[in-house]
Parts: structure tokens; sequence; C-alpha cells
């Protein structure tokens, strides 16, 4: 699985634009007064301004380049708030996964994640950079029964269980190492904070075996 959009809400388009494209230096595809865009690698990315909802908070990750773990911490602590999983540390090794990441927050609070997956061997030869983003491989999806909307995505898109995280009642995880669909339930901390994942509204495109398919997840409340 490939995600090729993912589409959130914020409640500041100027300072969401500012964030990603003055510190961050993502290129901006394209804004107007409730809506913008950003190409981040293969992935682009839109937040829609919402009115309604105060403070959506959602989590995706970033794939980066095997080898540039430690250069994209110090590049992102230069430019936003790293979060710790214990004091003094930052970089979680995700044995089962065969993957290691870190956190930091963007001017939403919105908790991004930039994750090496050695399984994929991309390592790159270039200082790390905005450009040395690959893609967004994984976005958070929230609901009251875990299994039962894995299930659905299962039925309705053929995706099936990642095989190296074990399935619960209460998060579990659906696609592959290309991509992921980071299922959590209700109230549950958004690891590693303290924020209580929301299940605000969200589009996803992305590619499965050759098709284009989208999601909207939670489509009733997005104003």
């Amino acid at each position: 699985m490939n995600i090729l959009e993912i589409h959130l809400l914020t409640n500041s388009i100027i300072e969401t634009d500012h964030f990603y494209s003055k510190i961050l230096g993502f290129k901006s595809t394209m804004k107007s007064d409730d809506q913008i865009a950003f190409q981040i690698g293969t992935t682009r990315v839109y937040f829609l301004l919402s009115v309604k909802i105060q403070n959506p908070i959602y989590h995706f990750a970033f794939d980066i380049p095997g080898n540039k773990l430690g250069e994209a911490l110090d590049w992102v602590q230069e430019k936003a708030k790293i979060i710790e999983y214990e004091p003094d540390h930052y970089i979680v090794d995700f044995v089962n996964w065969n993957a290691k990441s870190f956190y930091f927050y963007d001017n939403n609070r919105n908790i991004l994640e930039c994750i090496t997956r050695f399984d994929l061997k991309n390592t790159s030869e270039n200082d790390f950079n905005s450009a040395s983003f690959i893609k967004i491989s994984e976005i958070g999806l929230v609901t009251a029964d875990v299994l039962s909307f894995c299930d659905n995505l299962n039925s309705e898109y053929g995706l099936d269980f990642y095989e190296k995280q074990p399935k619960s009642p209460n998060f579990s995880v659906v696609g592959n190492v290309n991509g992921l669909f980071i299922v959590s339930g209700k109230k549950r901390n958004w690891y590693p904070t303290s924020h209580k994942a929301g299940p605000f509204w969200t589009k996803v495109v992305f590619e499965n075996n050759g098709k284009i398919q989208e999601l909207f997840f939670n489509s009733r409340k997005r104003s």
C-alpha cells in the first residue's frame, strides 16, 4: 500500500502554511482561504480549514532514508519541538518492525513521526533536508471498535493486518511496510504523548495492488 494523499483539518491555514513551507521547507502546491496543500516526497498533504471542530489532532509518519535518522533528528530539532519518549531520550527502537523513529509536533499539535524502515533499504548519500522526506507512510485513524473497523478495511479495500504488529481491540495496524493505517481506540494516548486519540475527519487516497482507492473517514464531521 502506498499513501498518495492525506486530507486533514486545521484551525489555521496561515499558521499551517508558515510551519510547513517556511519552517520545514515543503513546497506548497495550492493555497486558498480555506485549503492548502504540500508535496512531501511522493505524498500530497492537504489541510482544510475547520471552524466548528476545535483543535483536531492527528498522527502521521514520514519515511526517511535508513541511514539518516540521527541527522534528521538534528535537522528537525532546530525547527520544531521534539517529543521525548523518556526524559532526554528521543529515538525509539521498534525492534519487531525493524524500524527506528522520533516524534515532533507541528503548529497544530499534530504528532508527526520520522521513521526509518530498515527492510526498505532506502539509504541516501545526500545531506538531510526537506527533500529527504520520502513519503507519508502512516496515518492514524481512531474508532470505537478497532477490530471491526480493520475487518472492514480488509473486506472493502483488500488490506490485511500488518504482519509485524499483533492485533488488539484497542490498537491494530493494517497495510504493509510501504504504507499503514494506524488504528487506535478512542481516548487511547497517541504514543509517546498524553494526547487522547480522537476520531477526526480524514480523507486518504492510496494505491493497493495497482488500484487507486479513496477512504473517507468520519465524513459526517468535517466542518
